[in-house]
C-alpha cells in the first residue's frame, strides 16, 4: 500500500520505481528476520521470568496478555499512523518502542519487580504488531492476484528469526548468569537489540514514491460485509487458541522436567509452524480460496488442541501438537487476512487491518489471561480440550464466508 503519506486531509499515496520497490520488499524481510527474533526470544523468556519473580504459575501467562494488549492499542495507533507518515515508518517506531519495552523488562529482571515486567511487555506488543502488519506491507507491493502468496513470503522471512530465537534462551541466560546478572535479563538484552535492528533496518529503506493514489483518513468507516466479519472471527478464535494453548506450554513442560533447551527446541517448532508454510499456504489460498483453506486451518488446530491434551506430559508429544497449533494458527491468518480484507479498495484497507489486529490481540488477552487461570484450576490437559473445543468455531465461520463469496460470484455471473 503505501511507503509515504504526506499529512494532508486528502492524503497522497505513492508507489515506488521497481528498484525502490524491491529494496523495500528486502527491507521488510529483513525487518522480519530481526522482529520475529526478538518476539519469540522474549516472549518465551517472559513467562519463565514472571513464574521465577512471582513464584507462581497463576502470574506467568500475564506477560503474554500485557504484550498482546499492547499489540492491540499499537494497532489502532499505527493504523492512523501509516495514514499520516506511511507504513514504513509506523512501523519502524513500532519496532523502536519495542526495544524500549525489553529494555524495562531487564530493568525488571534485575530489580524482580513484576510491574516493570508488565510494563514492559506491553511495549513489547508494538513490536509484534509491527511484524504482524508487515505481511499486508508486503502484499500491497506485489499483483492483486498474489496477494496471498506475497503475505506468505513475508511470513516465511519471520521464520528464520522466530525458530532461532527461543534457542538462543539457555545460551543467553547462561551468558547472563555467569556475567553475574538474572540469568533471564540475558534473553531479553537480546530482543531489545534485535527490535533496535529492526527499526534501523526500516528506517534506511527507500521512500521515493512515483505514482499517485489517494487515501482517505476515513478509511475504517465503512461497514463490513459478511465475508470480512467471517475473516475477523477466523483472525480472533485462531489467536485465542494459538495462545491459549501456547503461554503455558513452557510452564508445563517445566513442571514435566523438560530442560531449556528441550523447551526452546518445541517453541522453535511452534514457531517454525506458524511461520515456514507461509509459501504454500498463500499458494493455497489464492488457488482454492480463503474459506476452503481456513475450514482446514480449522481442523488442524482441534487436532493440536487434542493432541496437547492426551499427550501424558511427553515432551515430544507436545511438541508435535505445538507444531500442529503453529500451522494451524498459519492457515487461519493468511486466509482470514485475506477475507477480512478481499475486494477493500486500497485506500481502505489500513483500517481493516488493524481491526484485524485488535480482534486478534482482544482474543490474544482473553486466551492468555485465561489460560494461567484455567492450569492453576485443573491442569493443562482442561486447557488443551478447551481450545480445541475453541477451534471448532472456525468450521462454521469459514462455511459462512463460503457461501457469501459463492453467492457474490453467482450475482456477478448474472
Amino acid at each position: 500500500m503505501t511507503l509515504d503519506i504526506a499529512p494532508t486531509r486528502e492524503l497522497t499515496l505513492e508507489r515506488p520505481a521497481n528498484t525502490a520497490t524491491r529494496r523495500t520488499v528486502h527491507a521488510l524481510l529483513a525487518a522480519g528476520v530481526a522482529g520475529g527474533l526478538a518476539q519469540s526470544l522474549s516472549g518465551t523468556a517472559g513467562s519463565l521470568l514472571a513464574r521465577e519473580i512471582g513464584d507462581s504459575d497463576r502470574v506467568a501467562g500475564l506477560p503474554q496478555t500485557f504484550l498482546v494488549a499492547g499489540a492491540a492499542v499499537s494497532a489502532l495507533v499505527l493504523g492512523r499512523l501509516v495514514a499520516r507518515v506511511g507504513r514504513l515508518t509506523a512501523l519502524m517506531l513500532a519496532a523502536a518502542t519495542a526495544g524500549a519495552g525489553a529494555a524495562l523488562a531487564i530493568l525488571a529482571a534485575l530489580m524482580s519487580d513484576l510491574t516493570l515486567l508488565f510494563a514492559g511487555s506491553a511495549l513489547m506488543g508494538a513490536g509484534n504488531t509491527a511484524v504482524m502488519l508487515g505481511r499486508y506491507a508486503a502484499a500491497d507491493l506485489g499483483p492483486a492476484a498474489h496477494r496471498a502468496r506475497a503475505m506468505g513470503l513475508a511470513m516465511a522471512a519471520t521464520t528464520v528469526g522466530a525458530v532461532a530465537g527461543p534457542n538462543l534462551l539457555e545460551p543467553t541466560a547462561s551468558a547472563s548468569a555467569w556475567l553475574g546478572a538474572p540469568a533471564l535479563a540475558g534473553p531479553m538484552v537480546l530482543a531489545m537489540m534485535f527490535f533496535l535492528i529492526g527499526a534501523t533496518i526500516l528506517s534506511r529503506a527507500p521512500r521515493q514514491p512515483r505514482s499517485v493514489t489517494t487515501v482517505s483518513l476515513t478509511n475504517a468507516a465503512e461497514p463490513l460485509q459478511l465475508t470480512a466479519i467471517a475473516g475477523l472471527a477466523i483472525l480472533a478464535v485462531t489467536n485465542l487458541v494459538m495462545v491459549g494453548v501456547m503461554t503455558m506450554a513452557p510452564v508445563h513442560m517445566h513442571h514435566h522436567g523438560a530442560s531449556l533447551t528441550a523447551m526452546g527446541l518445541a517453541v522453535s517448532m511452534h514457531i517454525a509452524g506458524m511461520f515456514a508454510p507461509s509459501p504454500v499456504t498463500g499458494w493455497l489460498t489464492d488457488r482454492f480460496g480463503p474459506a476452503v483453506v481456513a475450514a482446514g486451518g480449522g481442523i488442524v488446530l482441534v487436532t493440536a488442541g487434542l493432541v496437547a491434551a492426551y499427550g501424558n506430559g511427553s515432551t515430544v508429544v507436545l511438541t508435535l501438537a505445538l507444531l500442529l497449533l503453529g500451522v494451524g494458527w498459519n492457515i487461519g491468518l493468511v486466509s482470514g487476512s485475506v477475507l477480512l480484507t478481499e475486494g477493500v479498495p486500497e485506500q481502505h484497507r489500513a483500517g481493516r487491518e488493524s481491526w484485524g489486529e485488535v480482534a486478534m490481540g482482544v482474543a490474544a488477552v482473553i486466551g492468555s489471561a485465561g489460560a494461567g487461570l484455567i492450569v492453576a484450576a485443573s491442569d493443562y490437559t482442561a486447557l488443551a480440550v478447551i481450545g480445541a473445543a475453541f477451534a471448532a468455531v472456525v468450521l462454521p465461520a469459514a462455511w459462512l464466508a463460503g457461501q457469501r463469496g459463492a453467492l457474490e460470484d453467482a450475482t456477478s455471473a448474472g
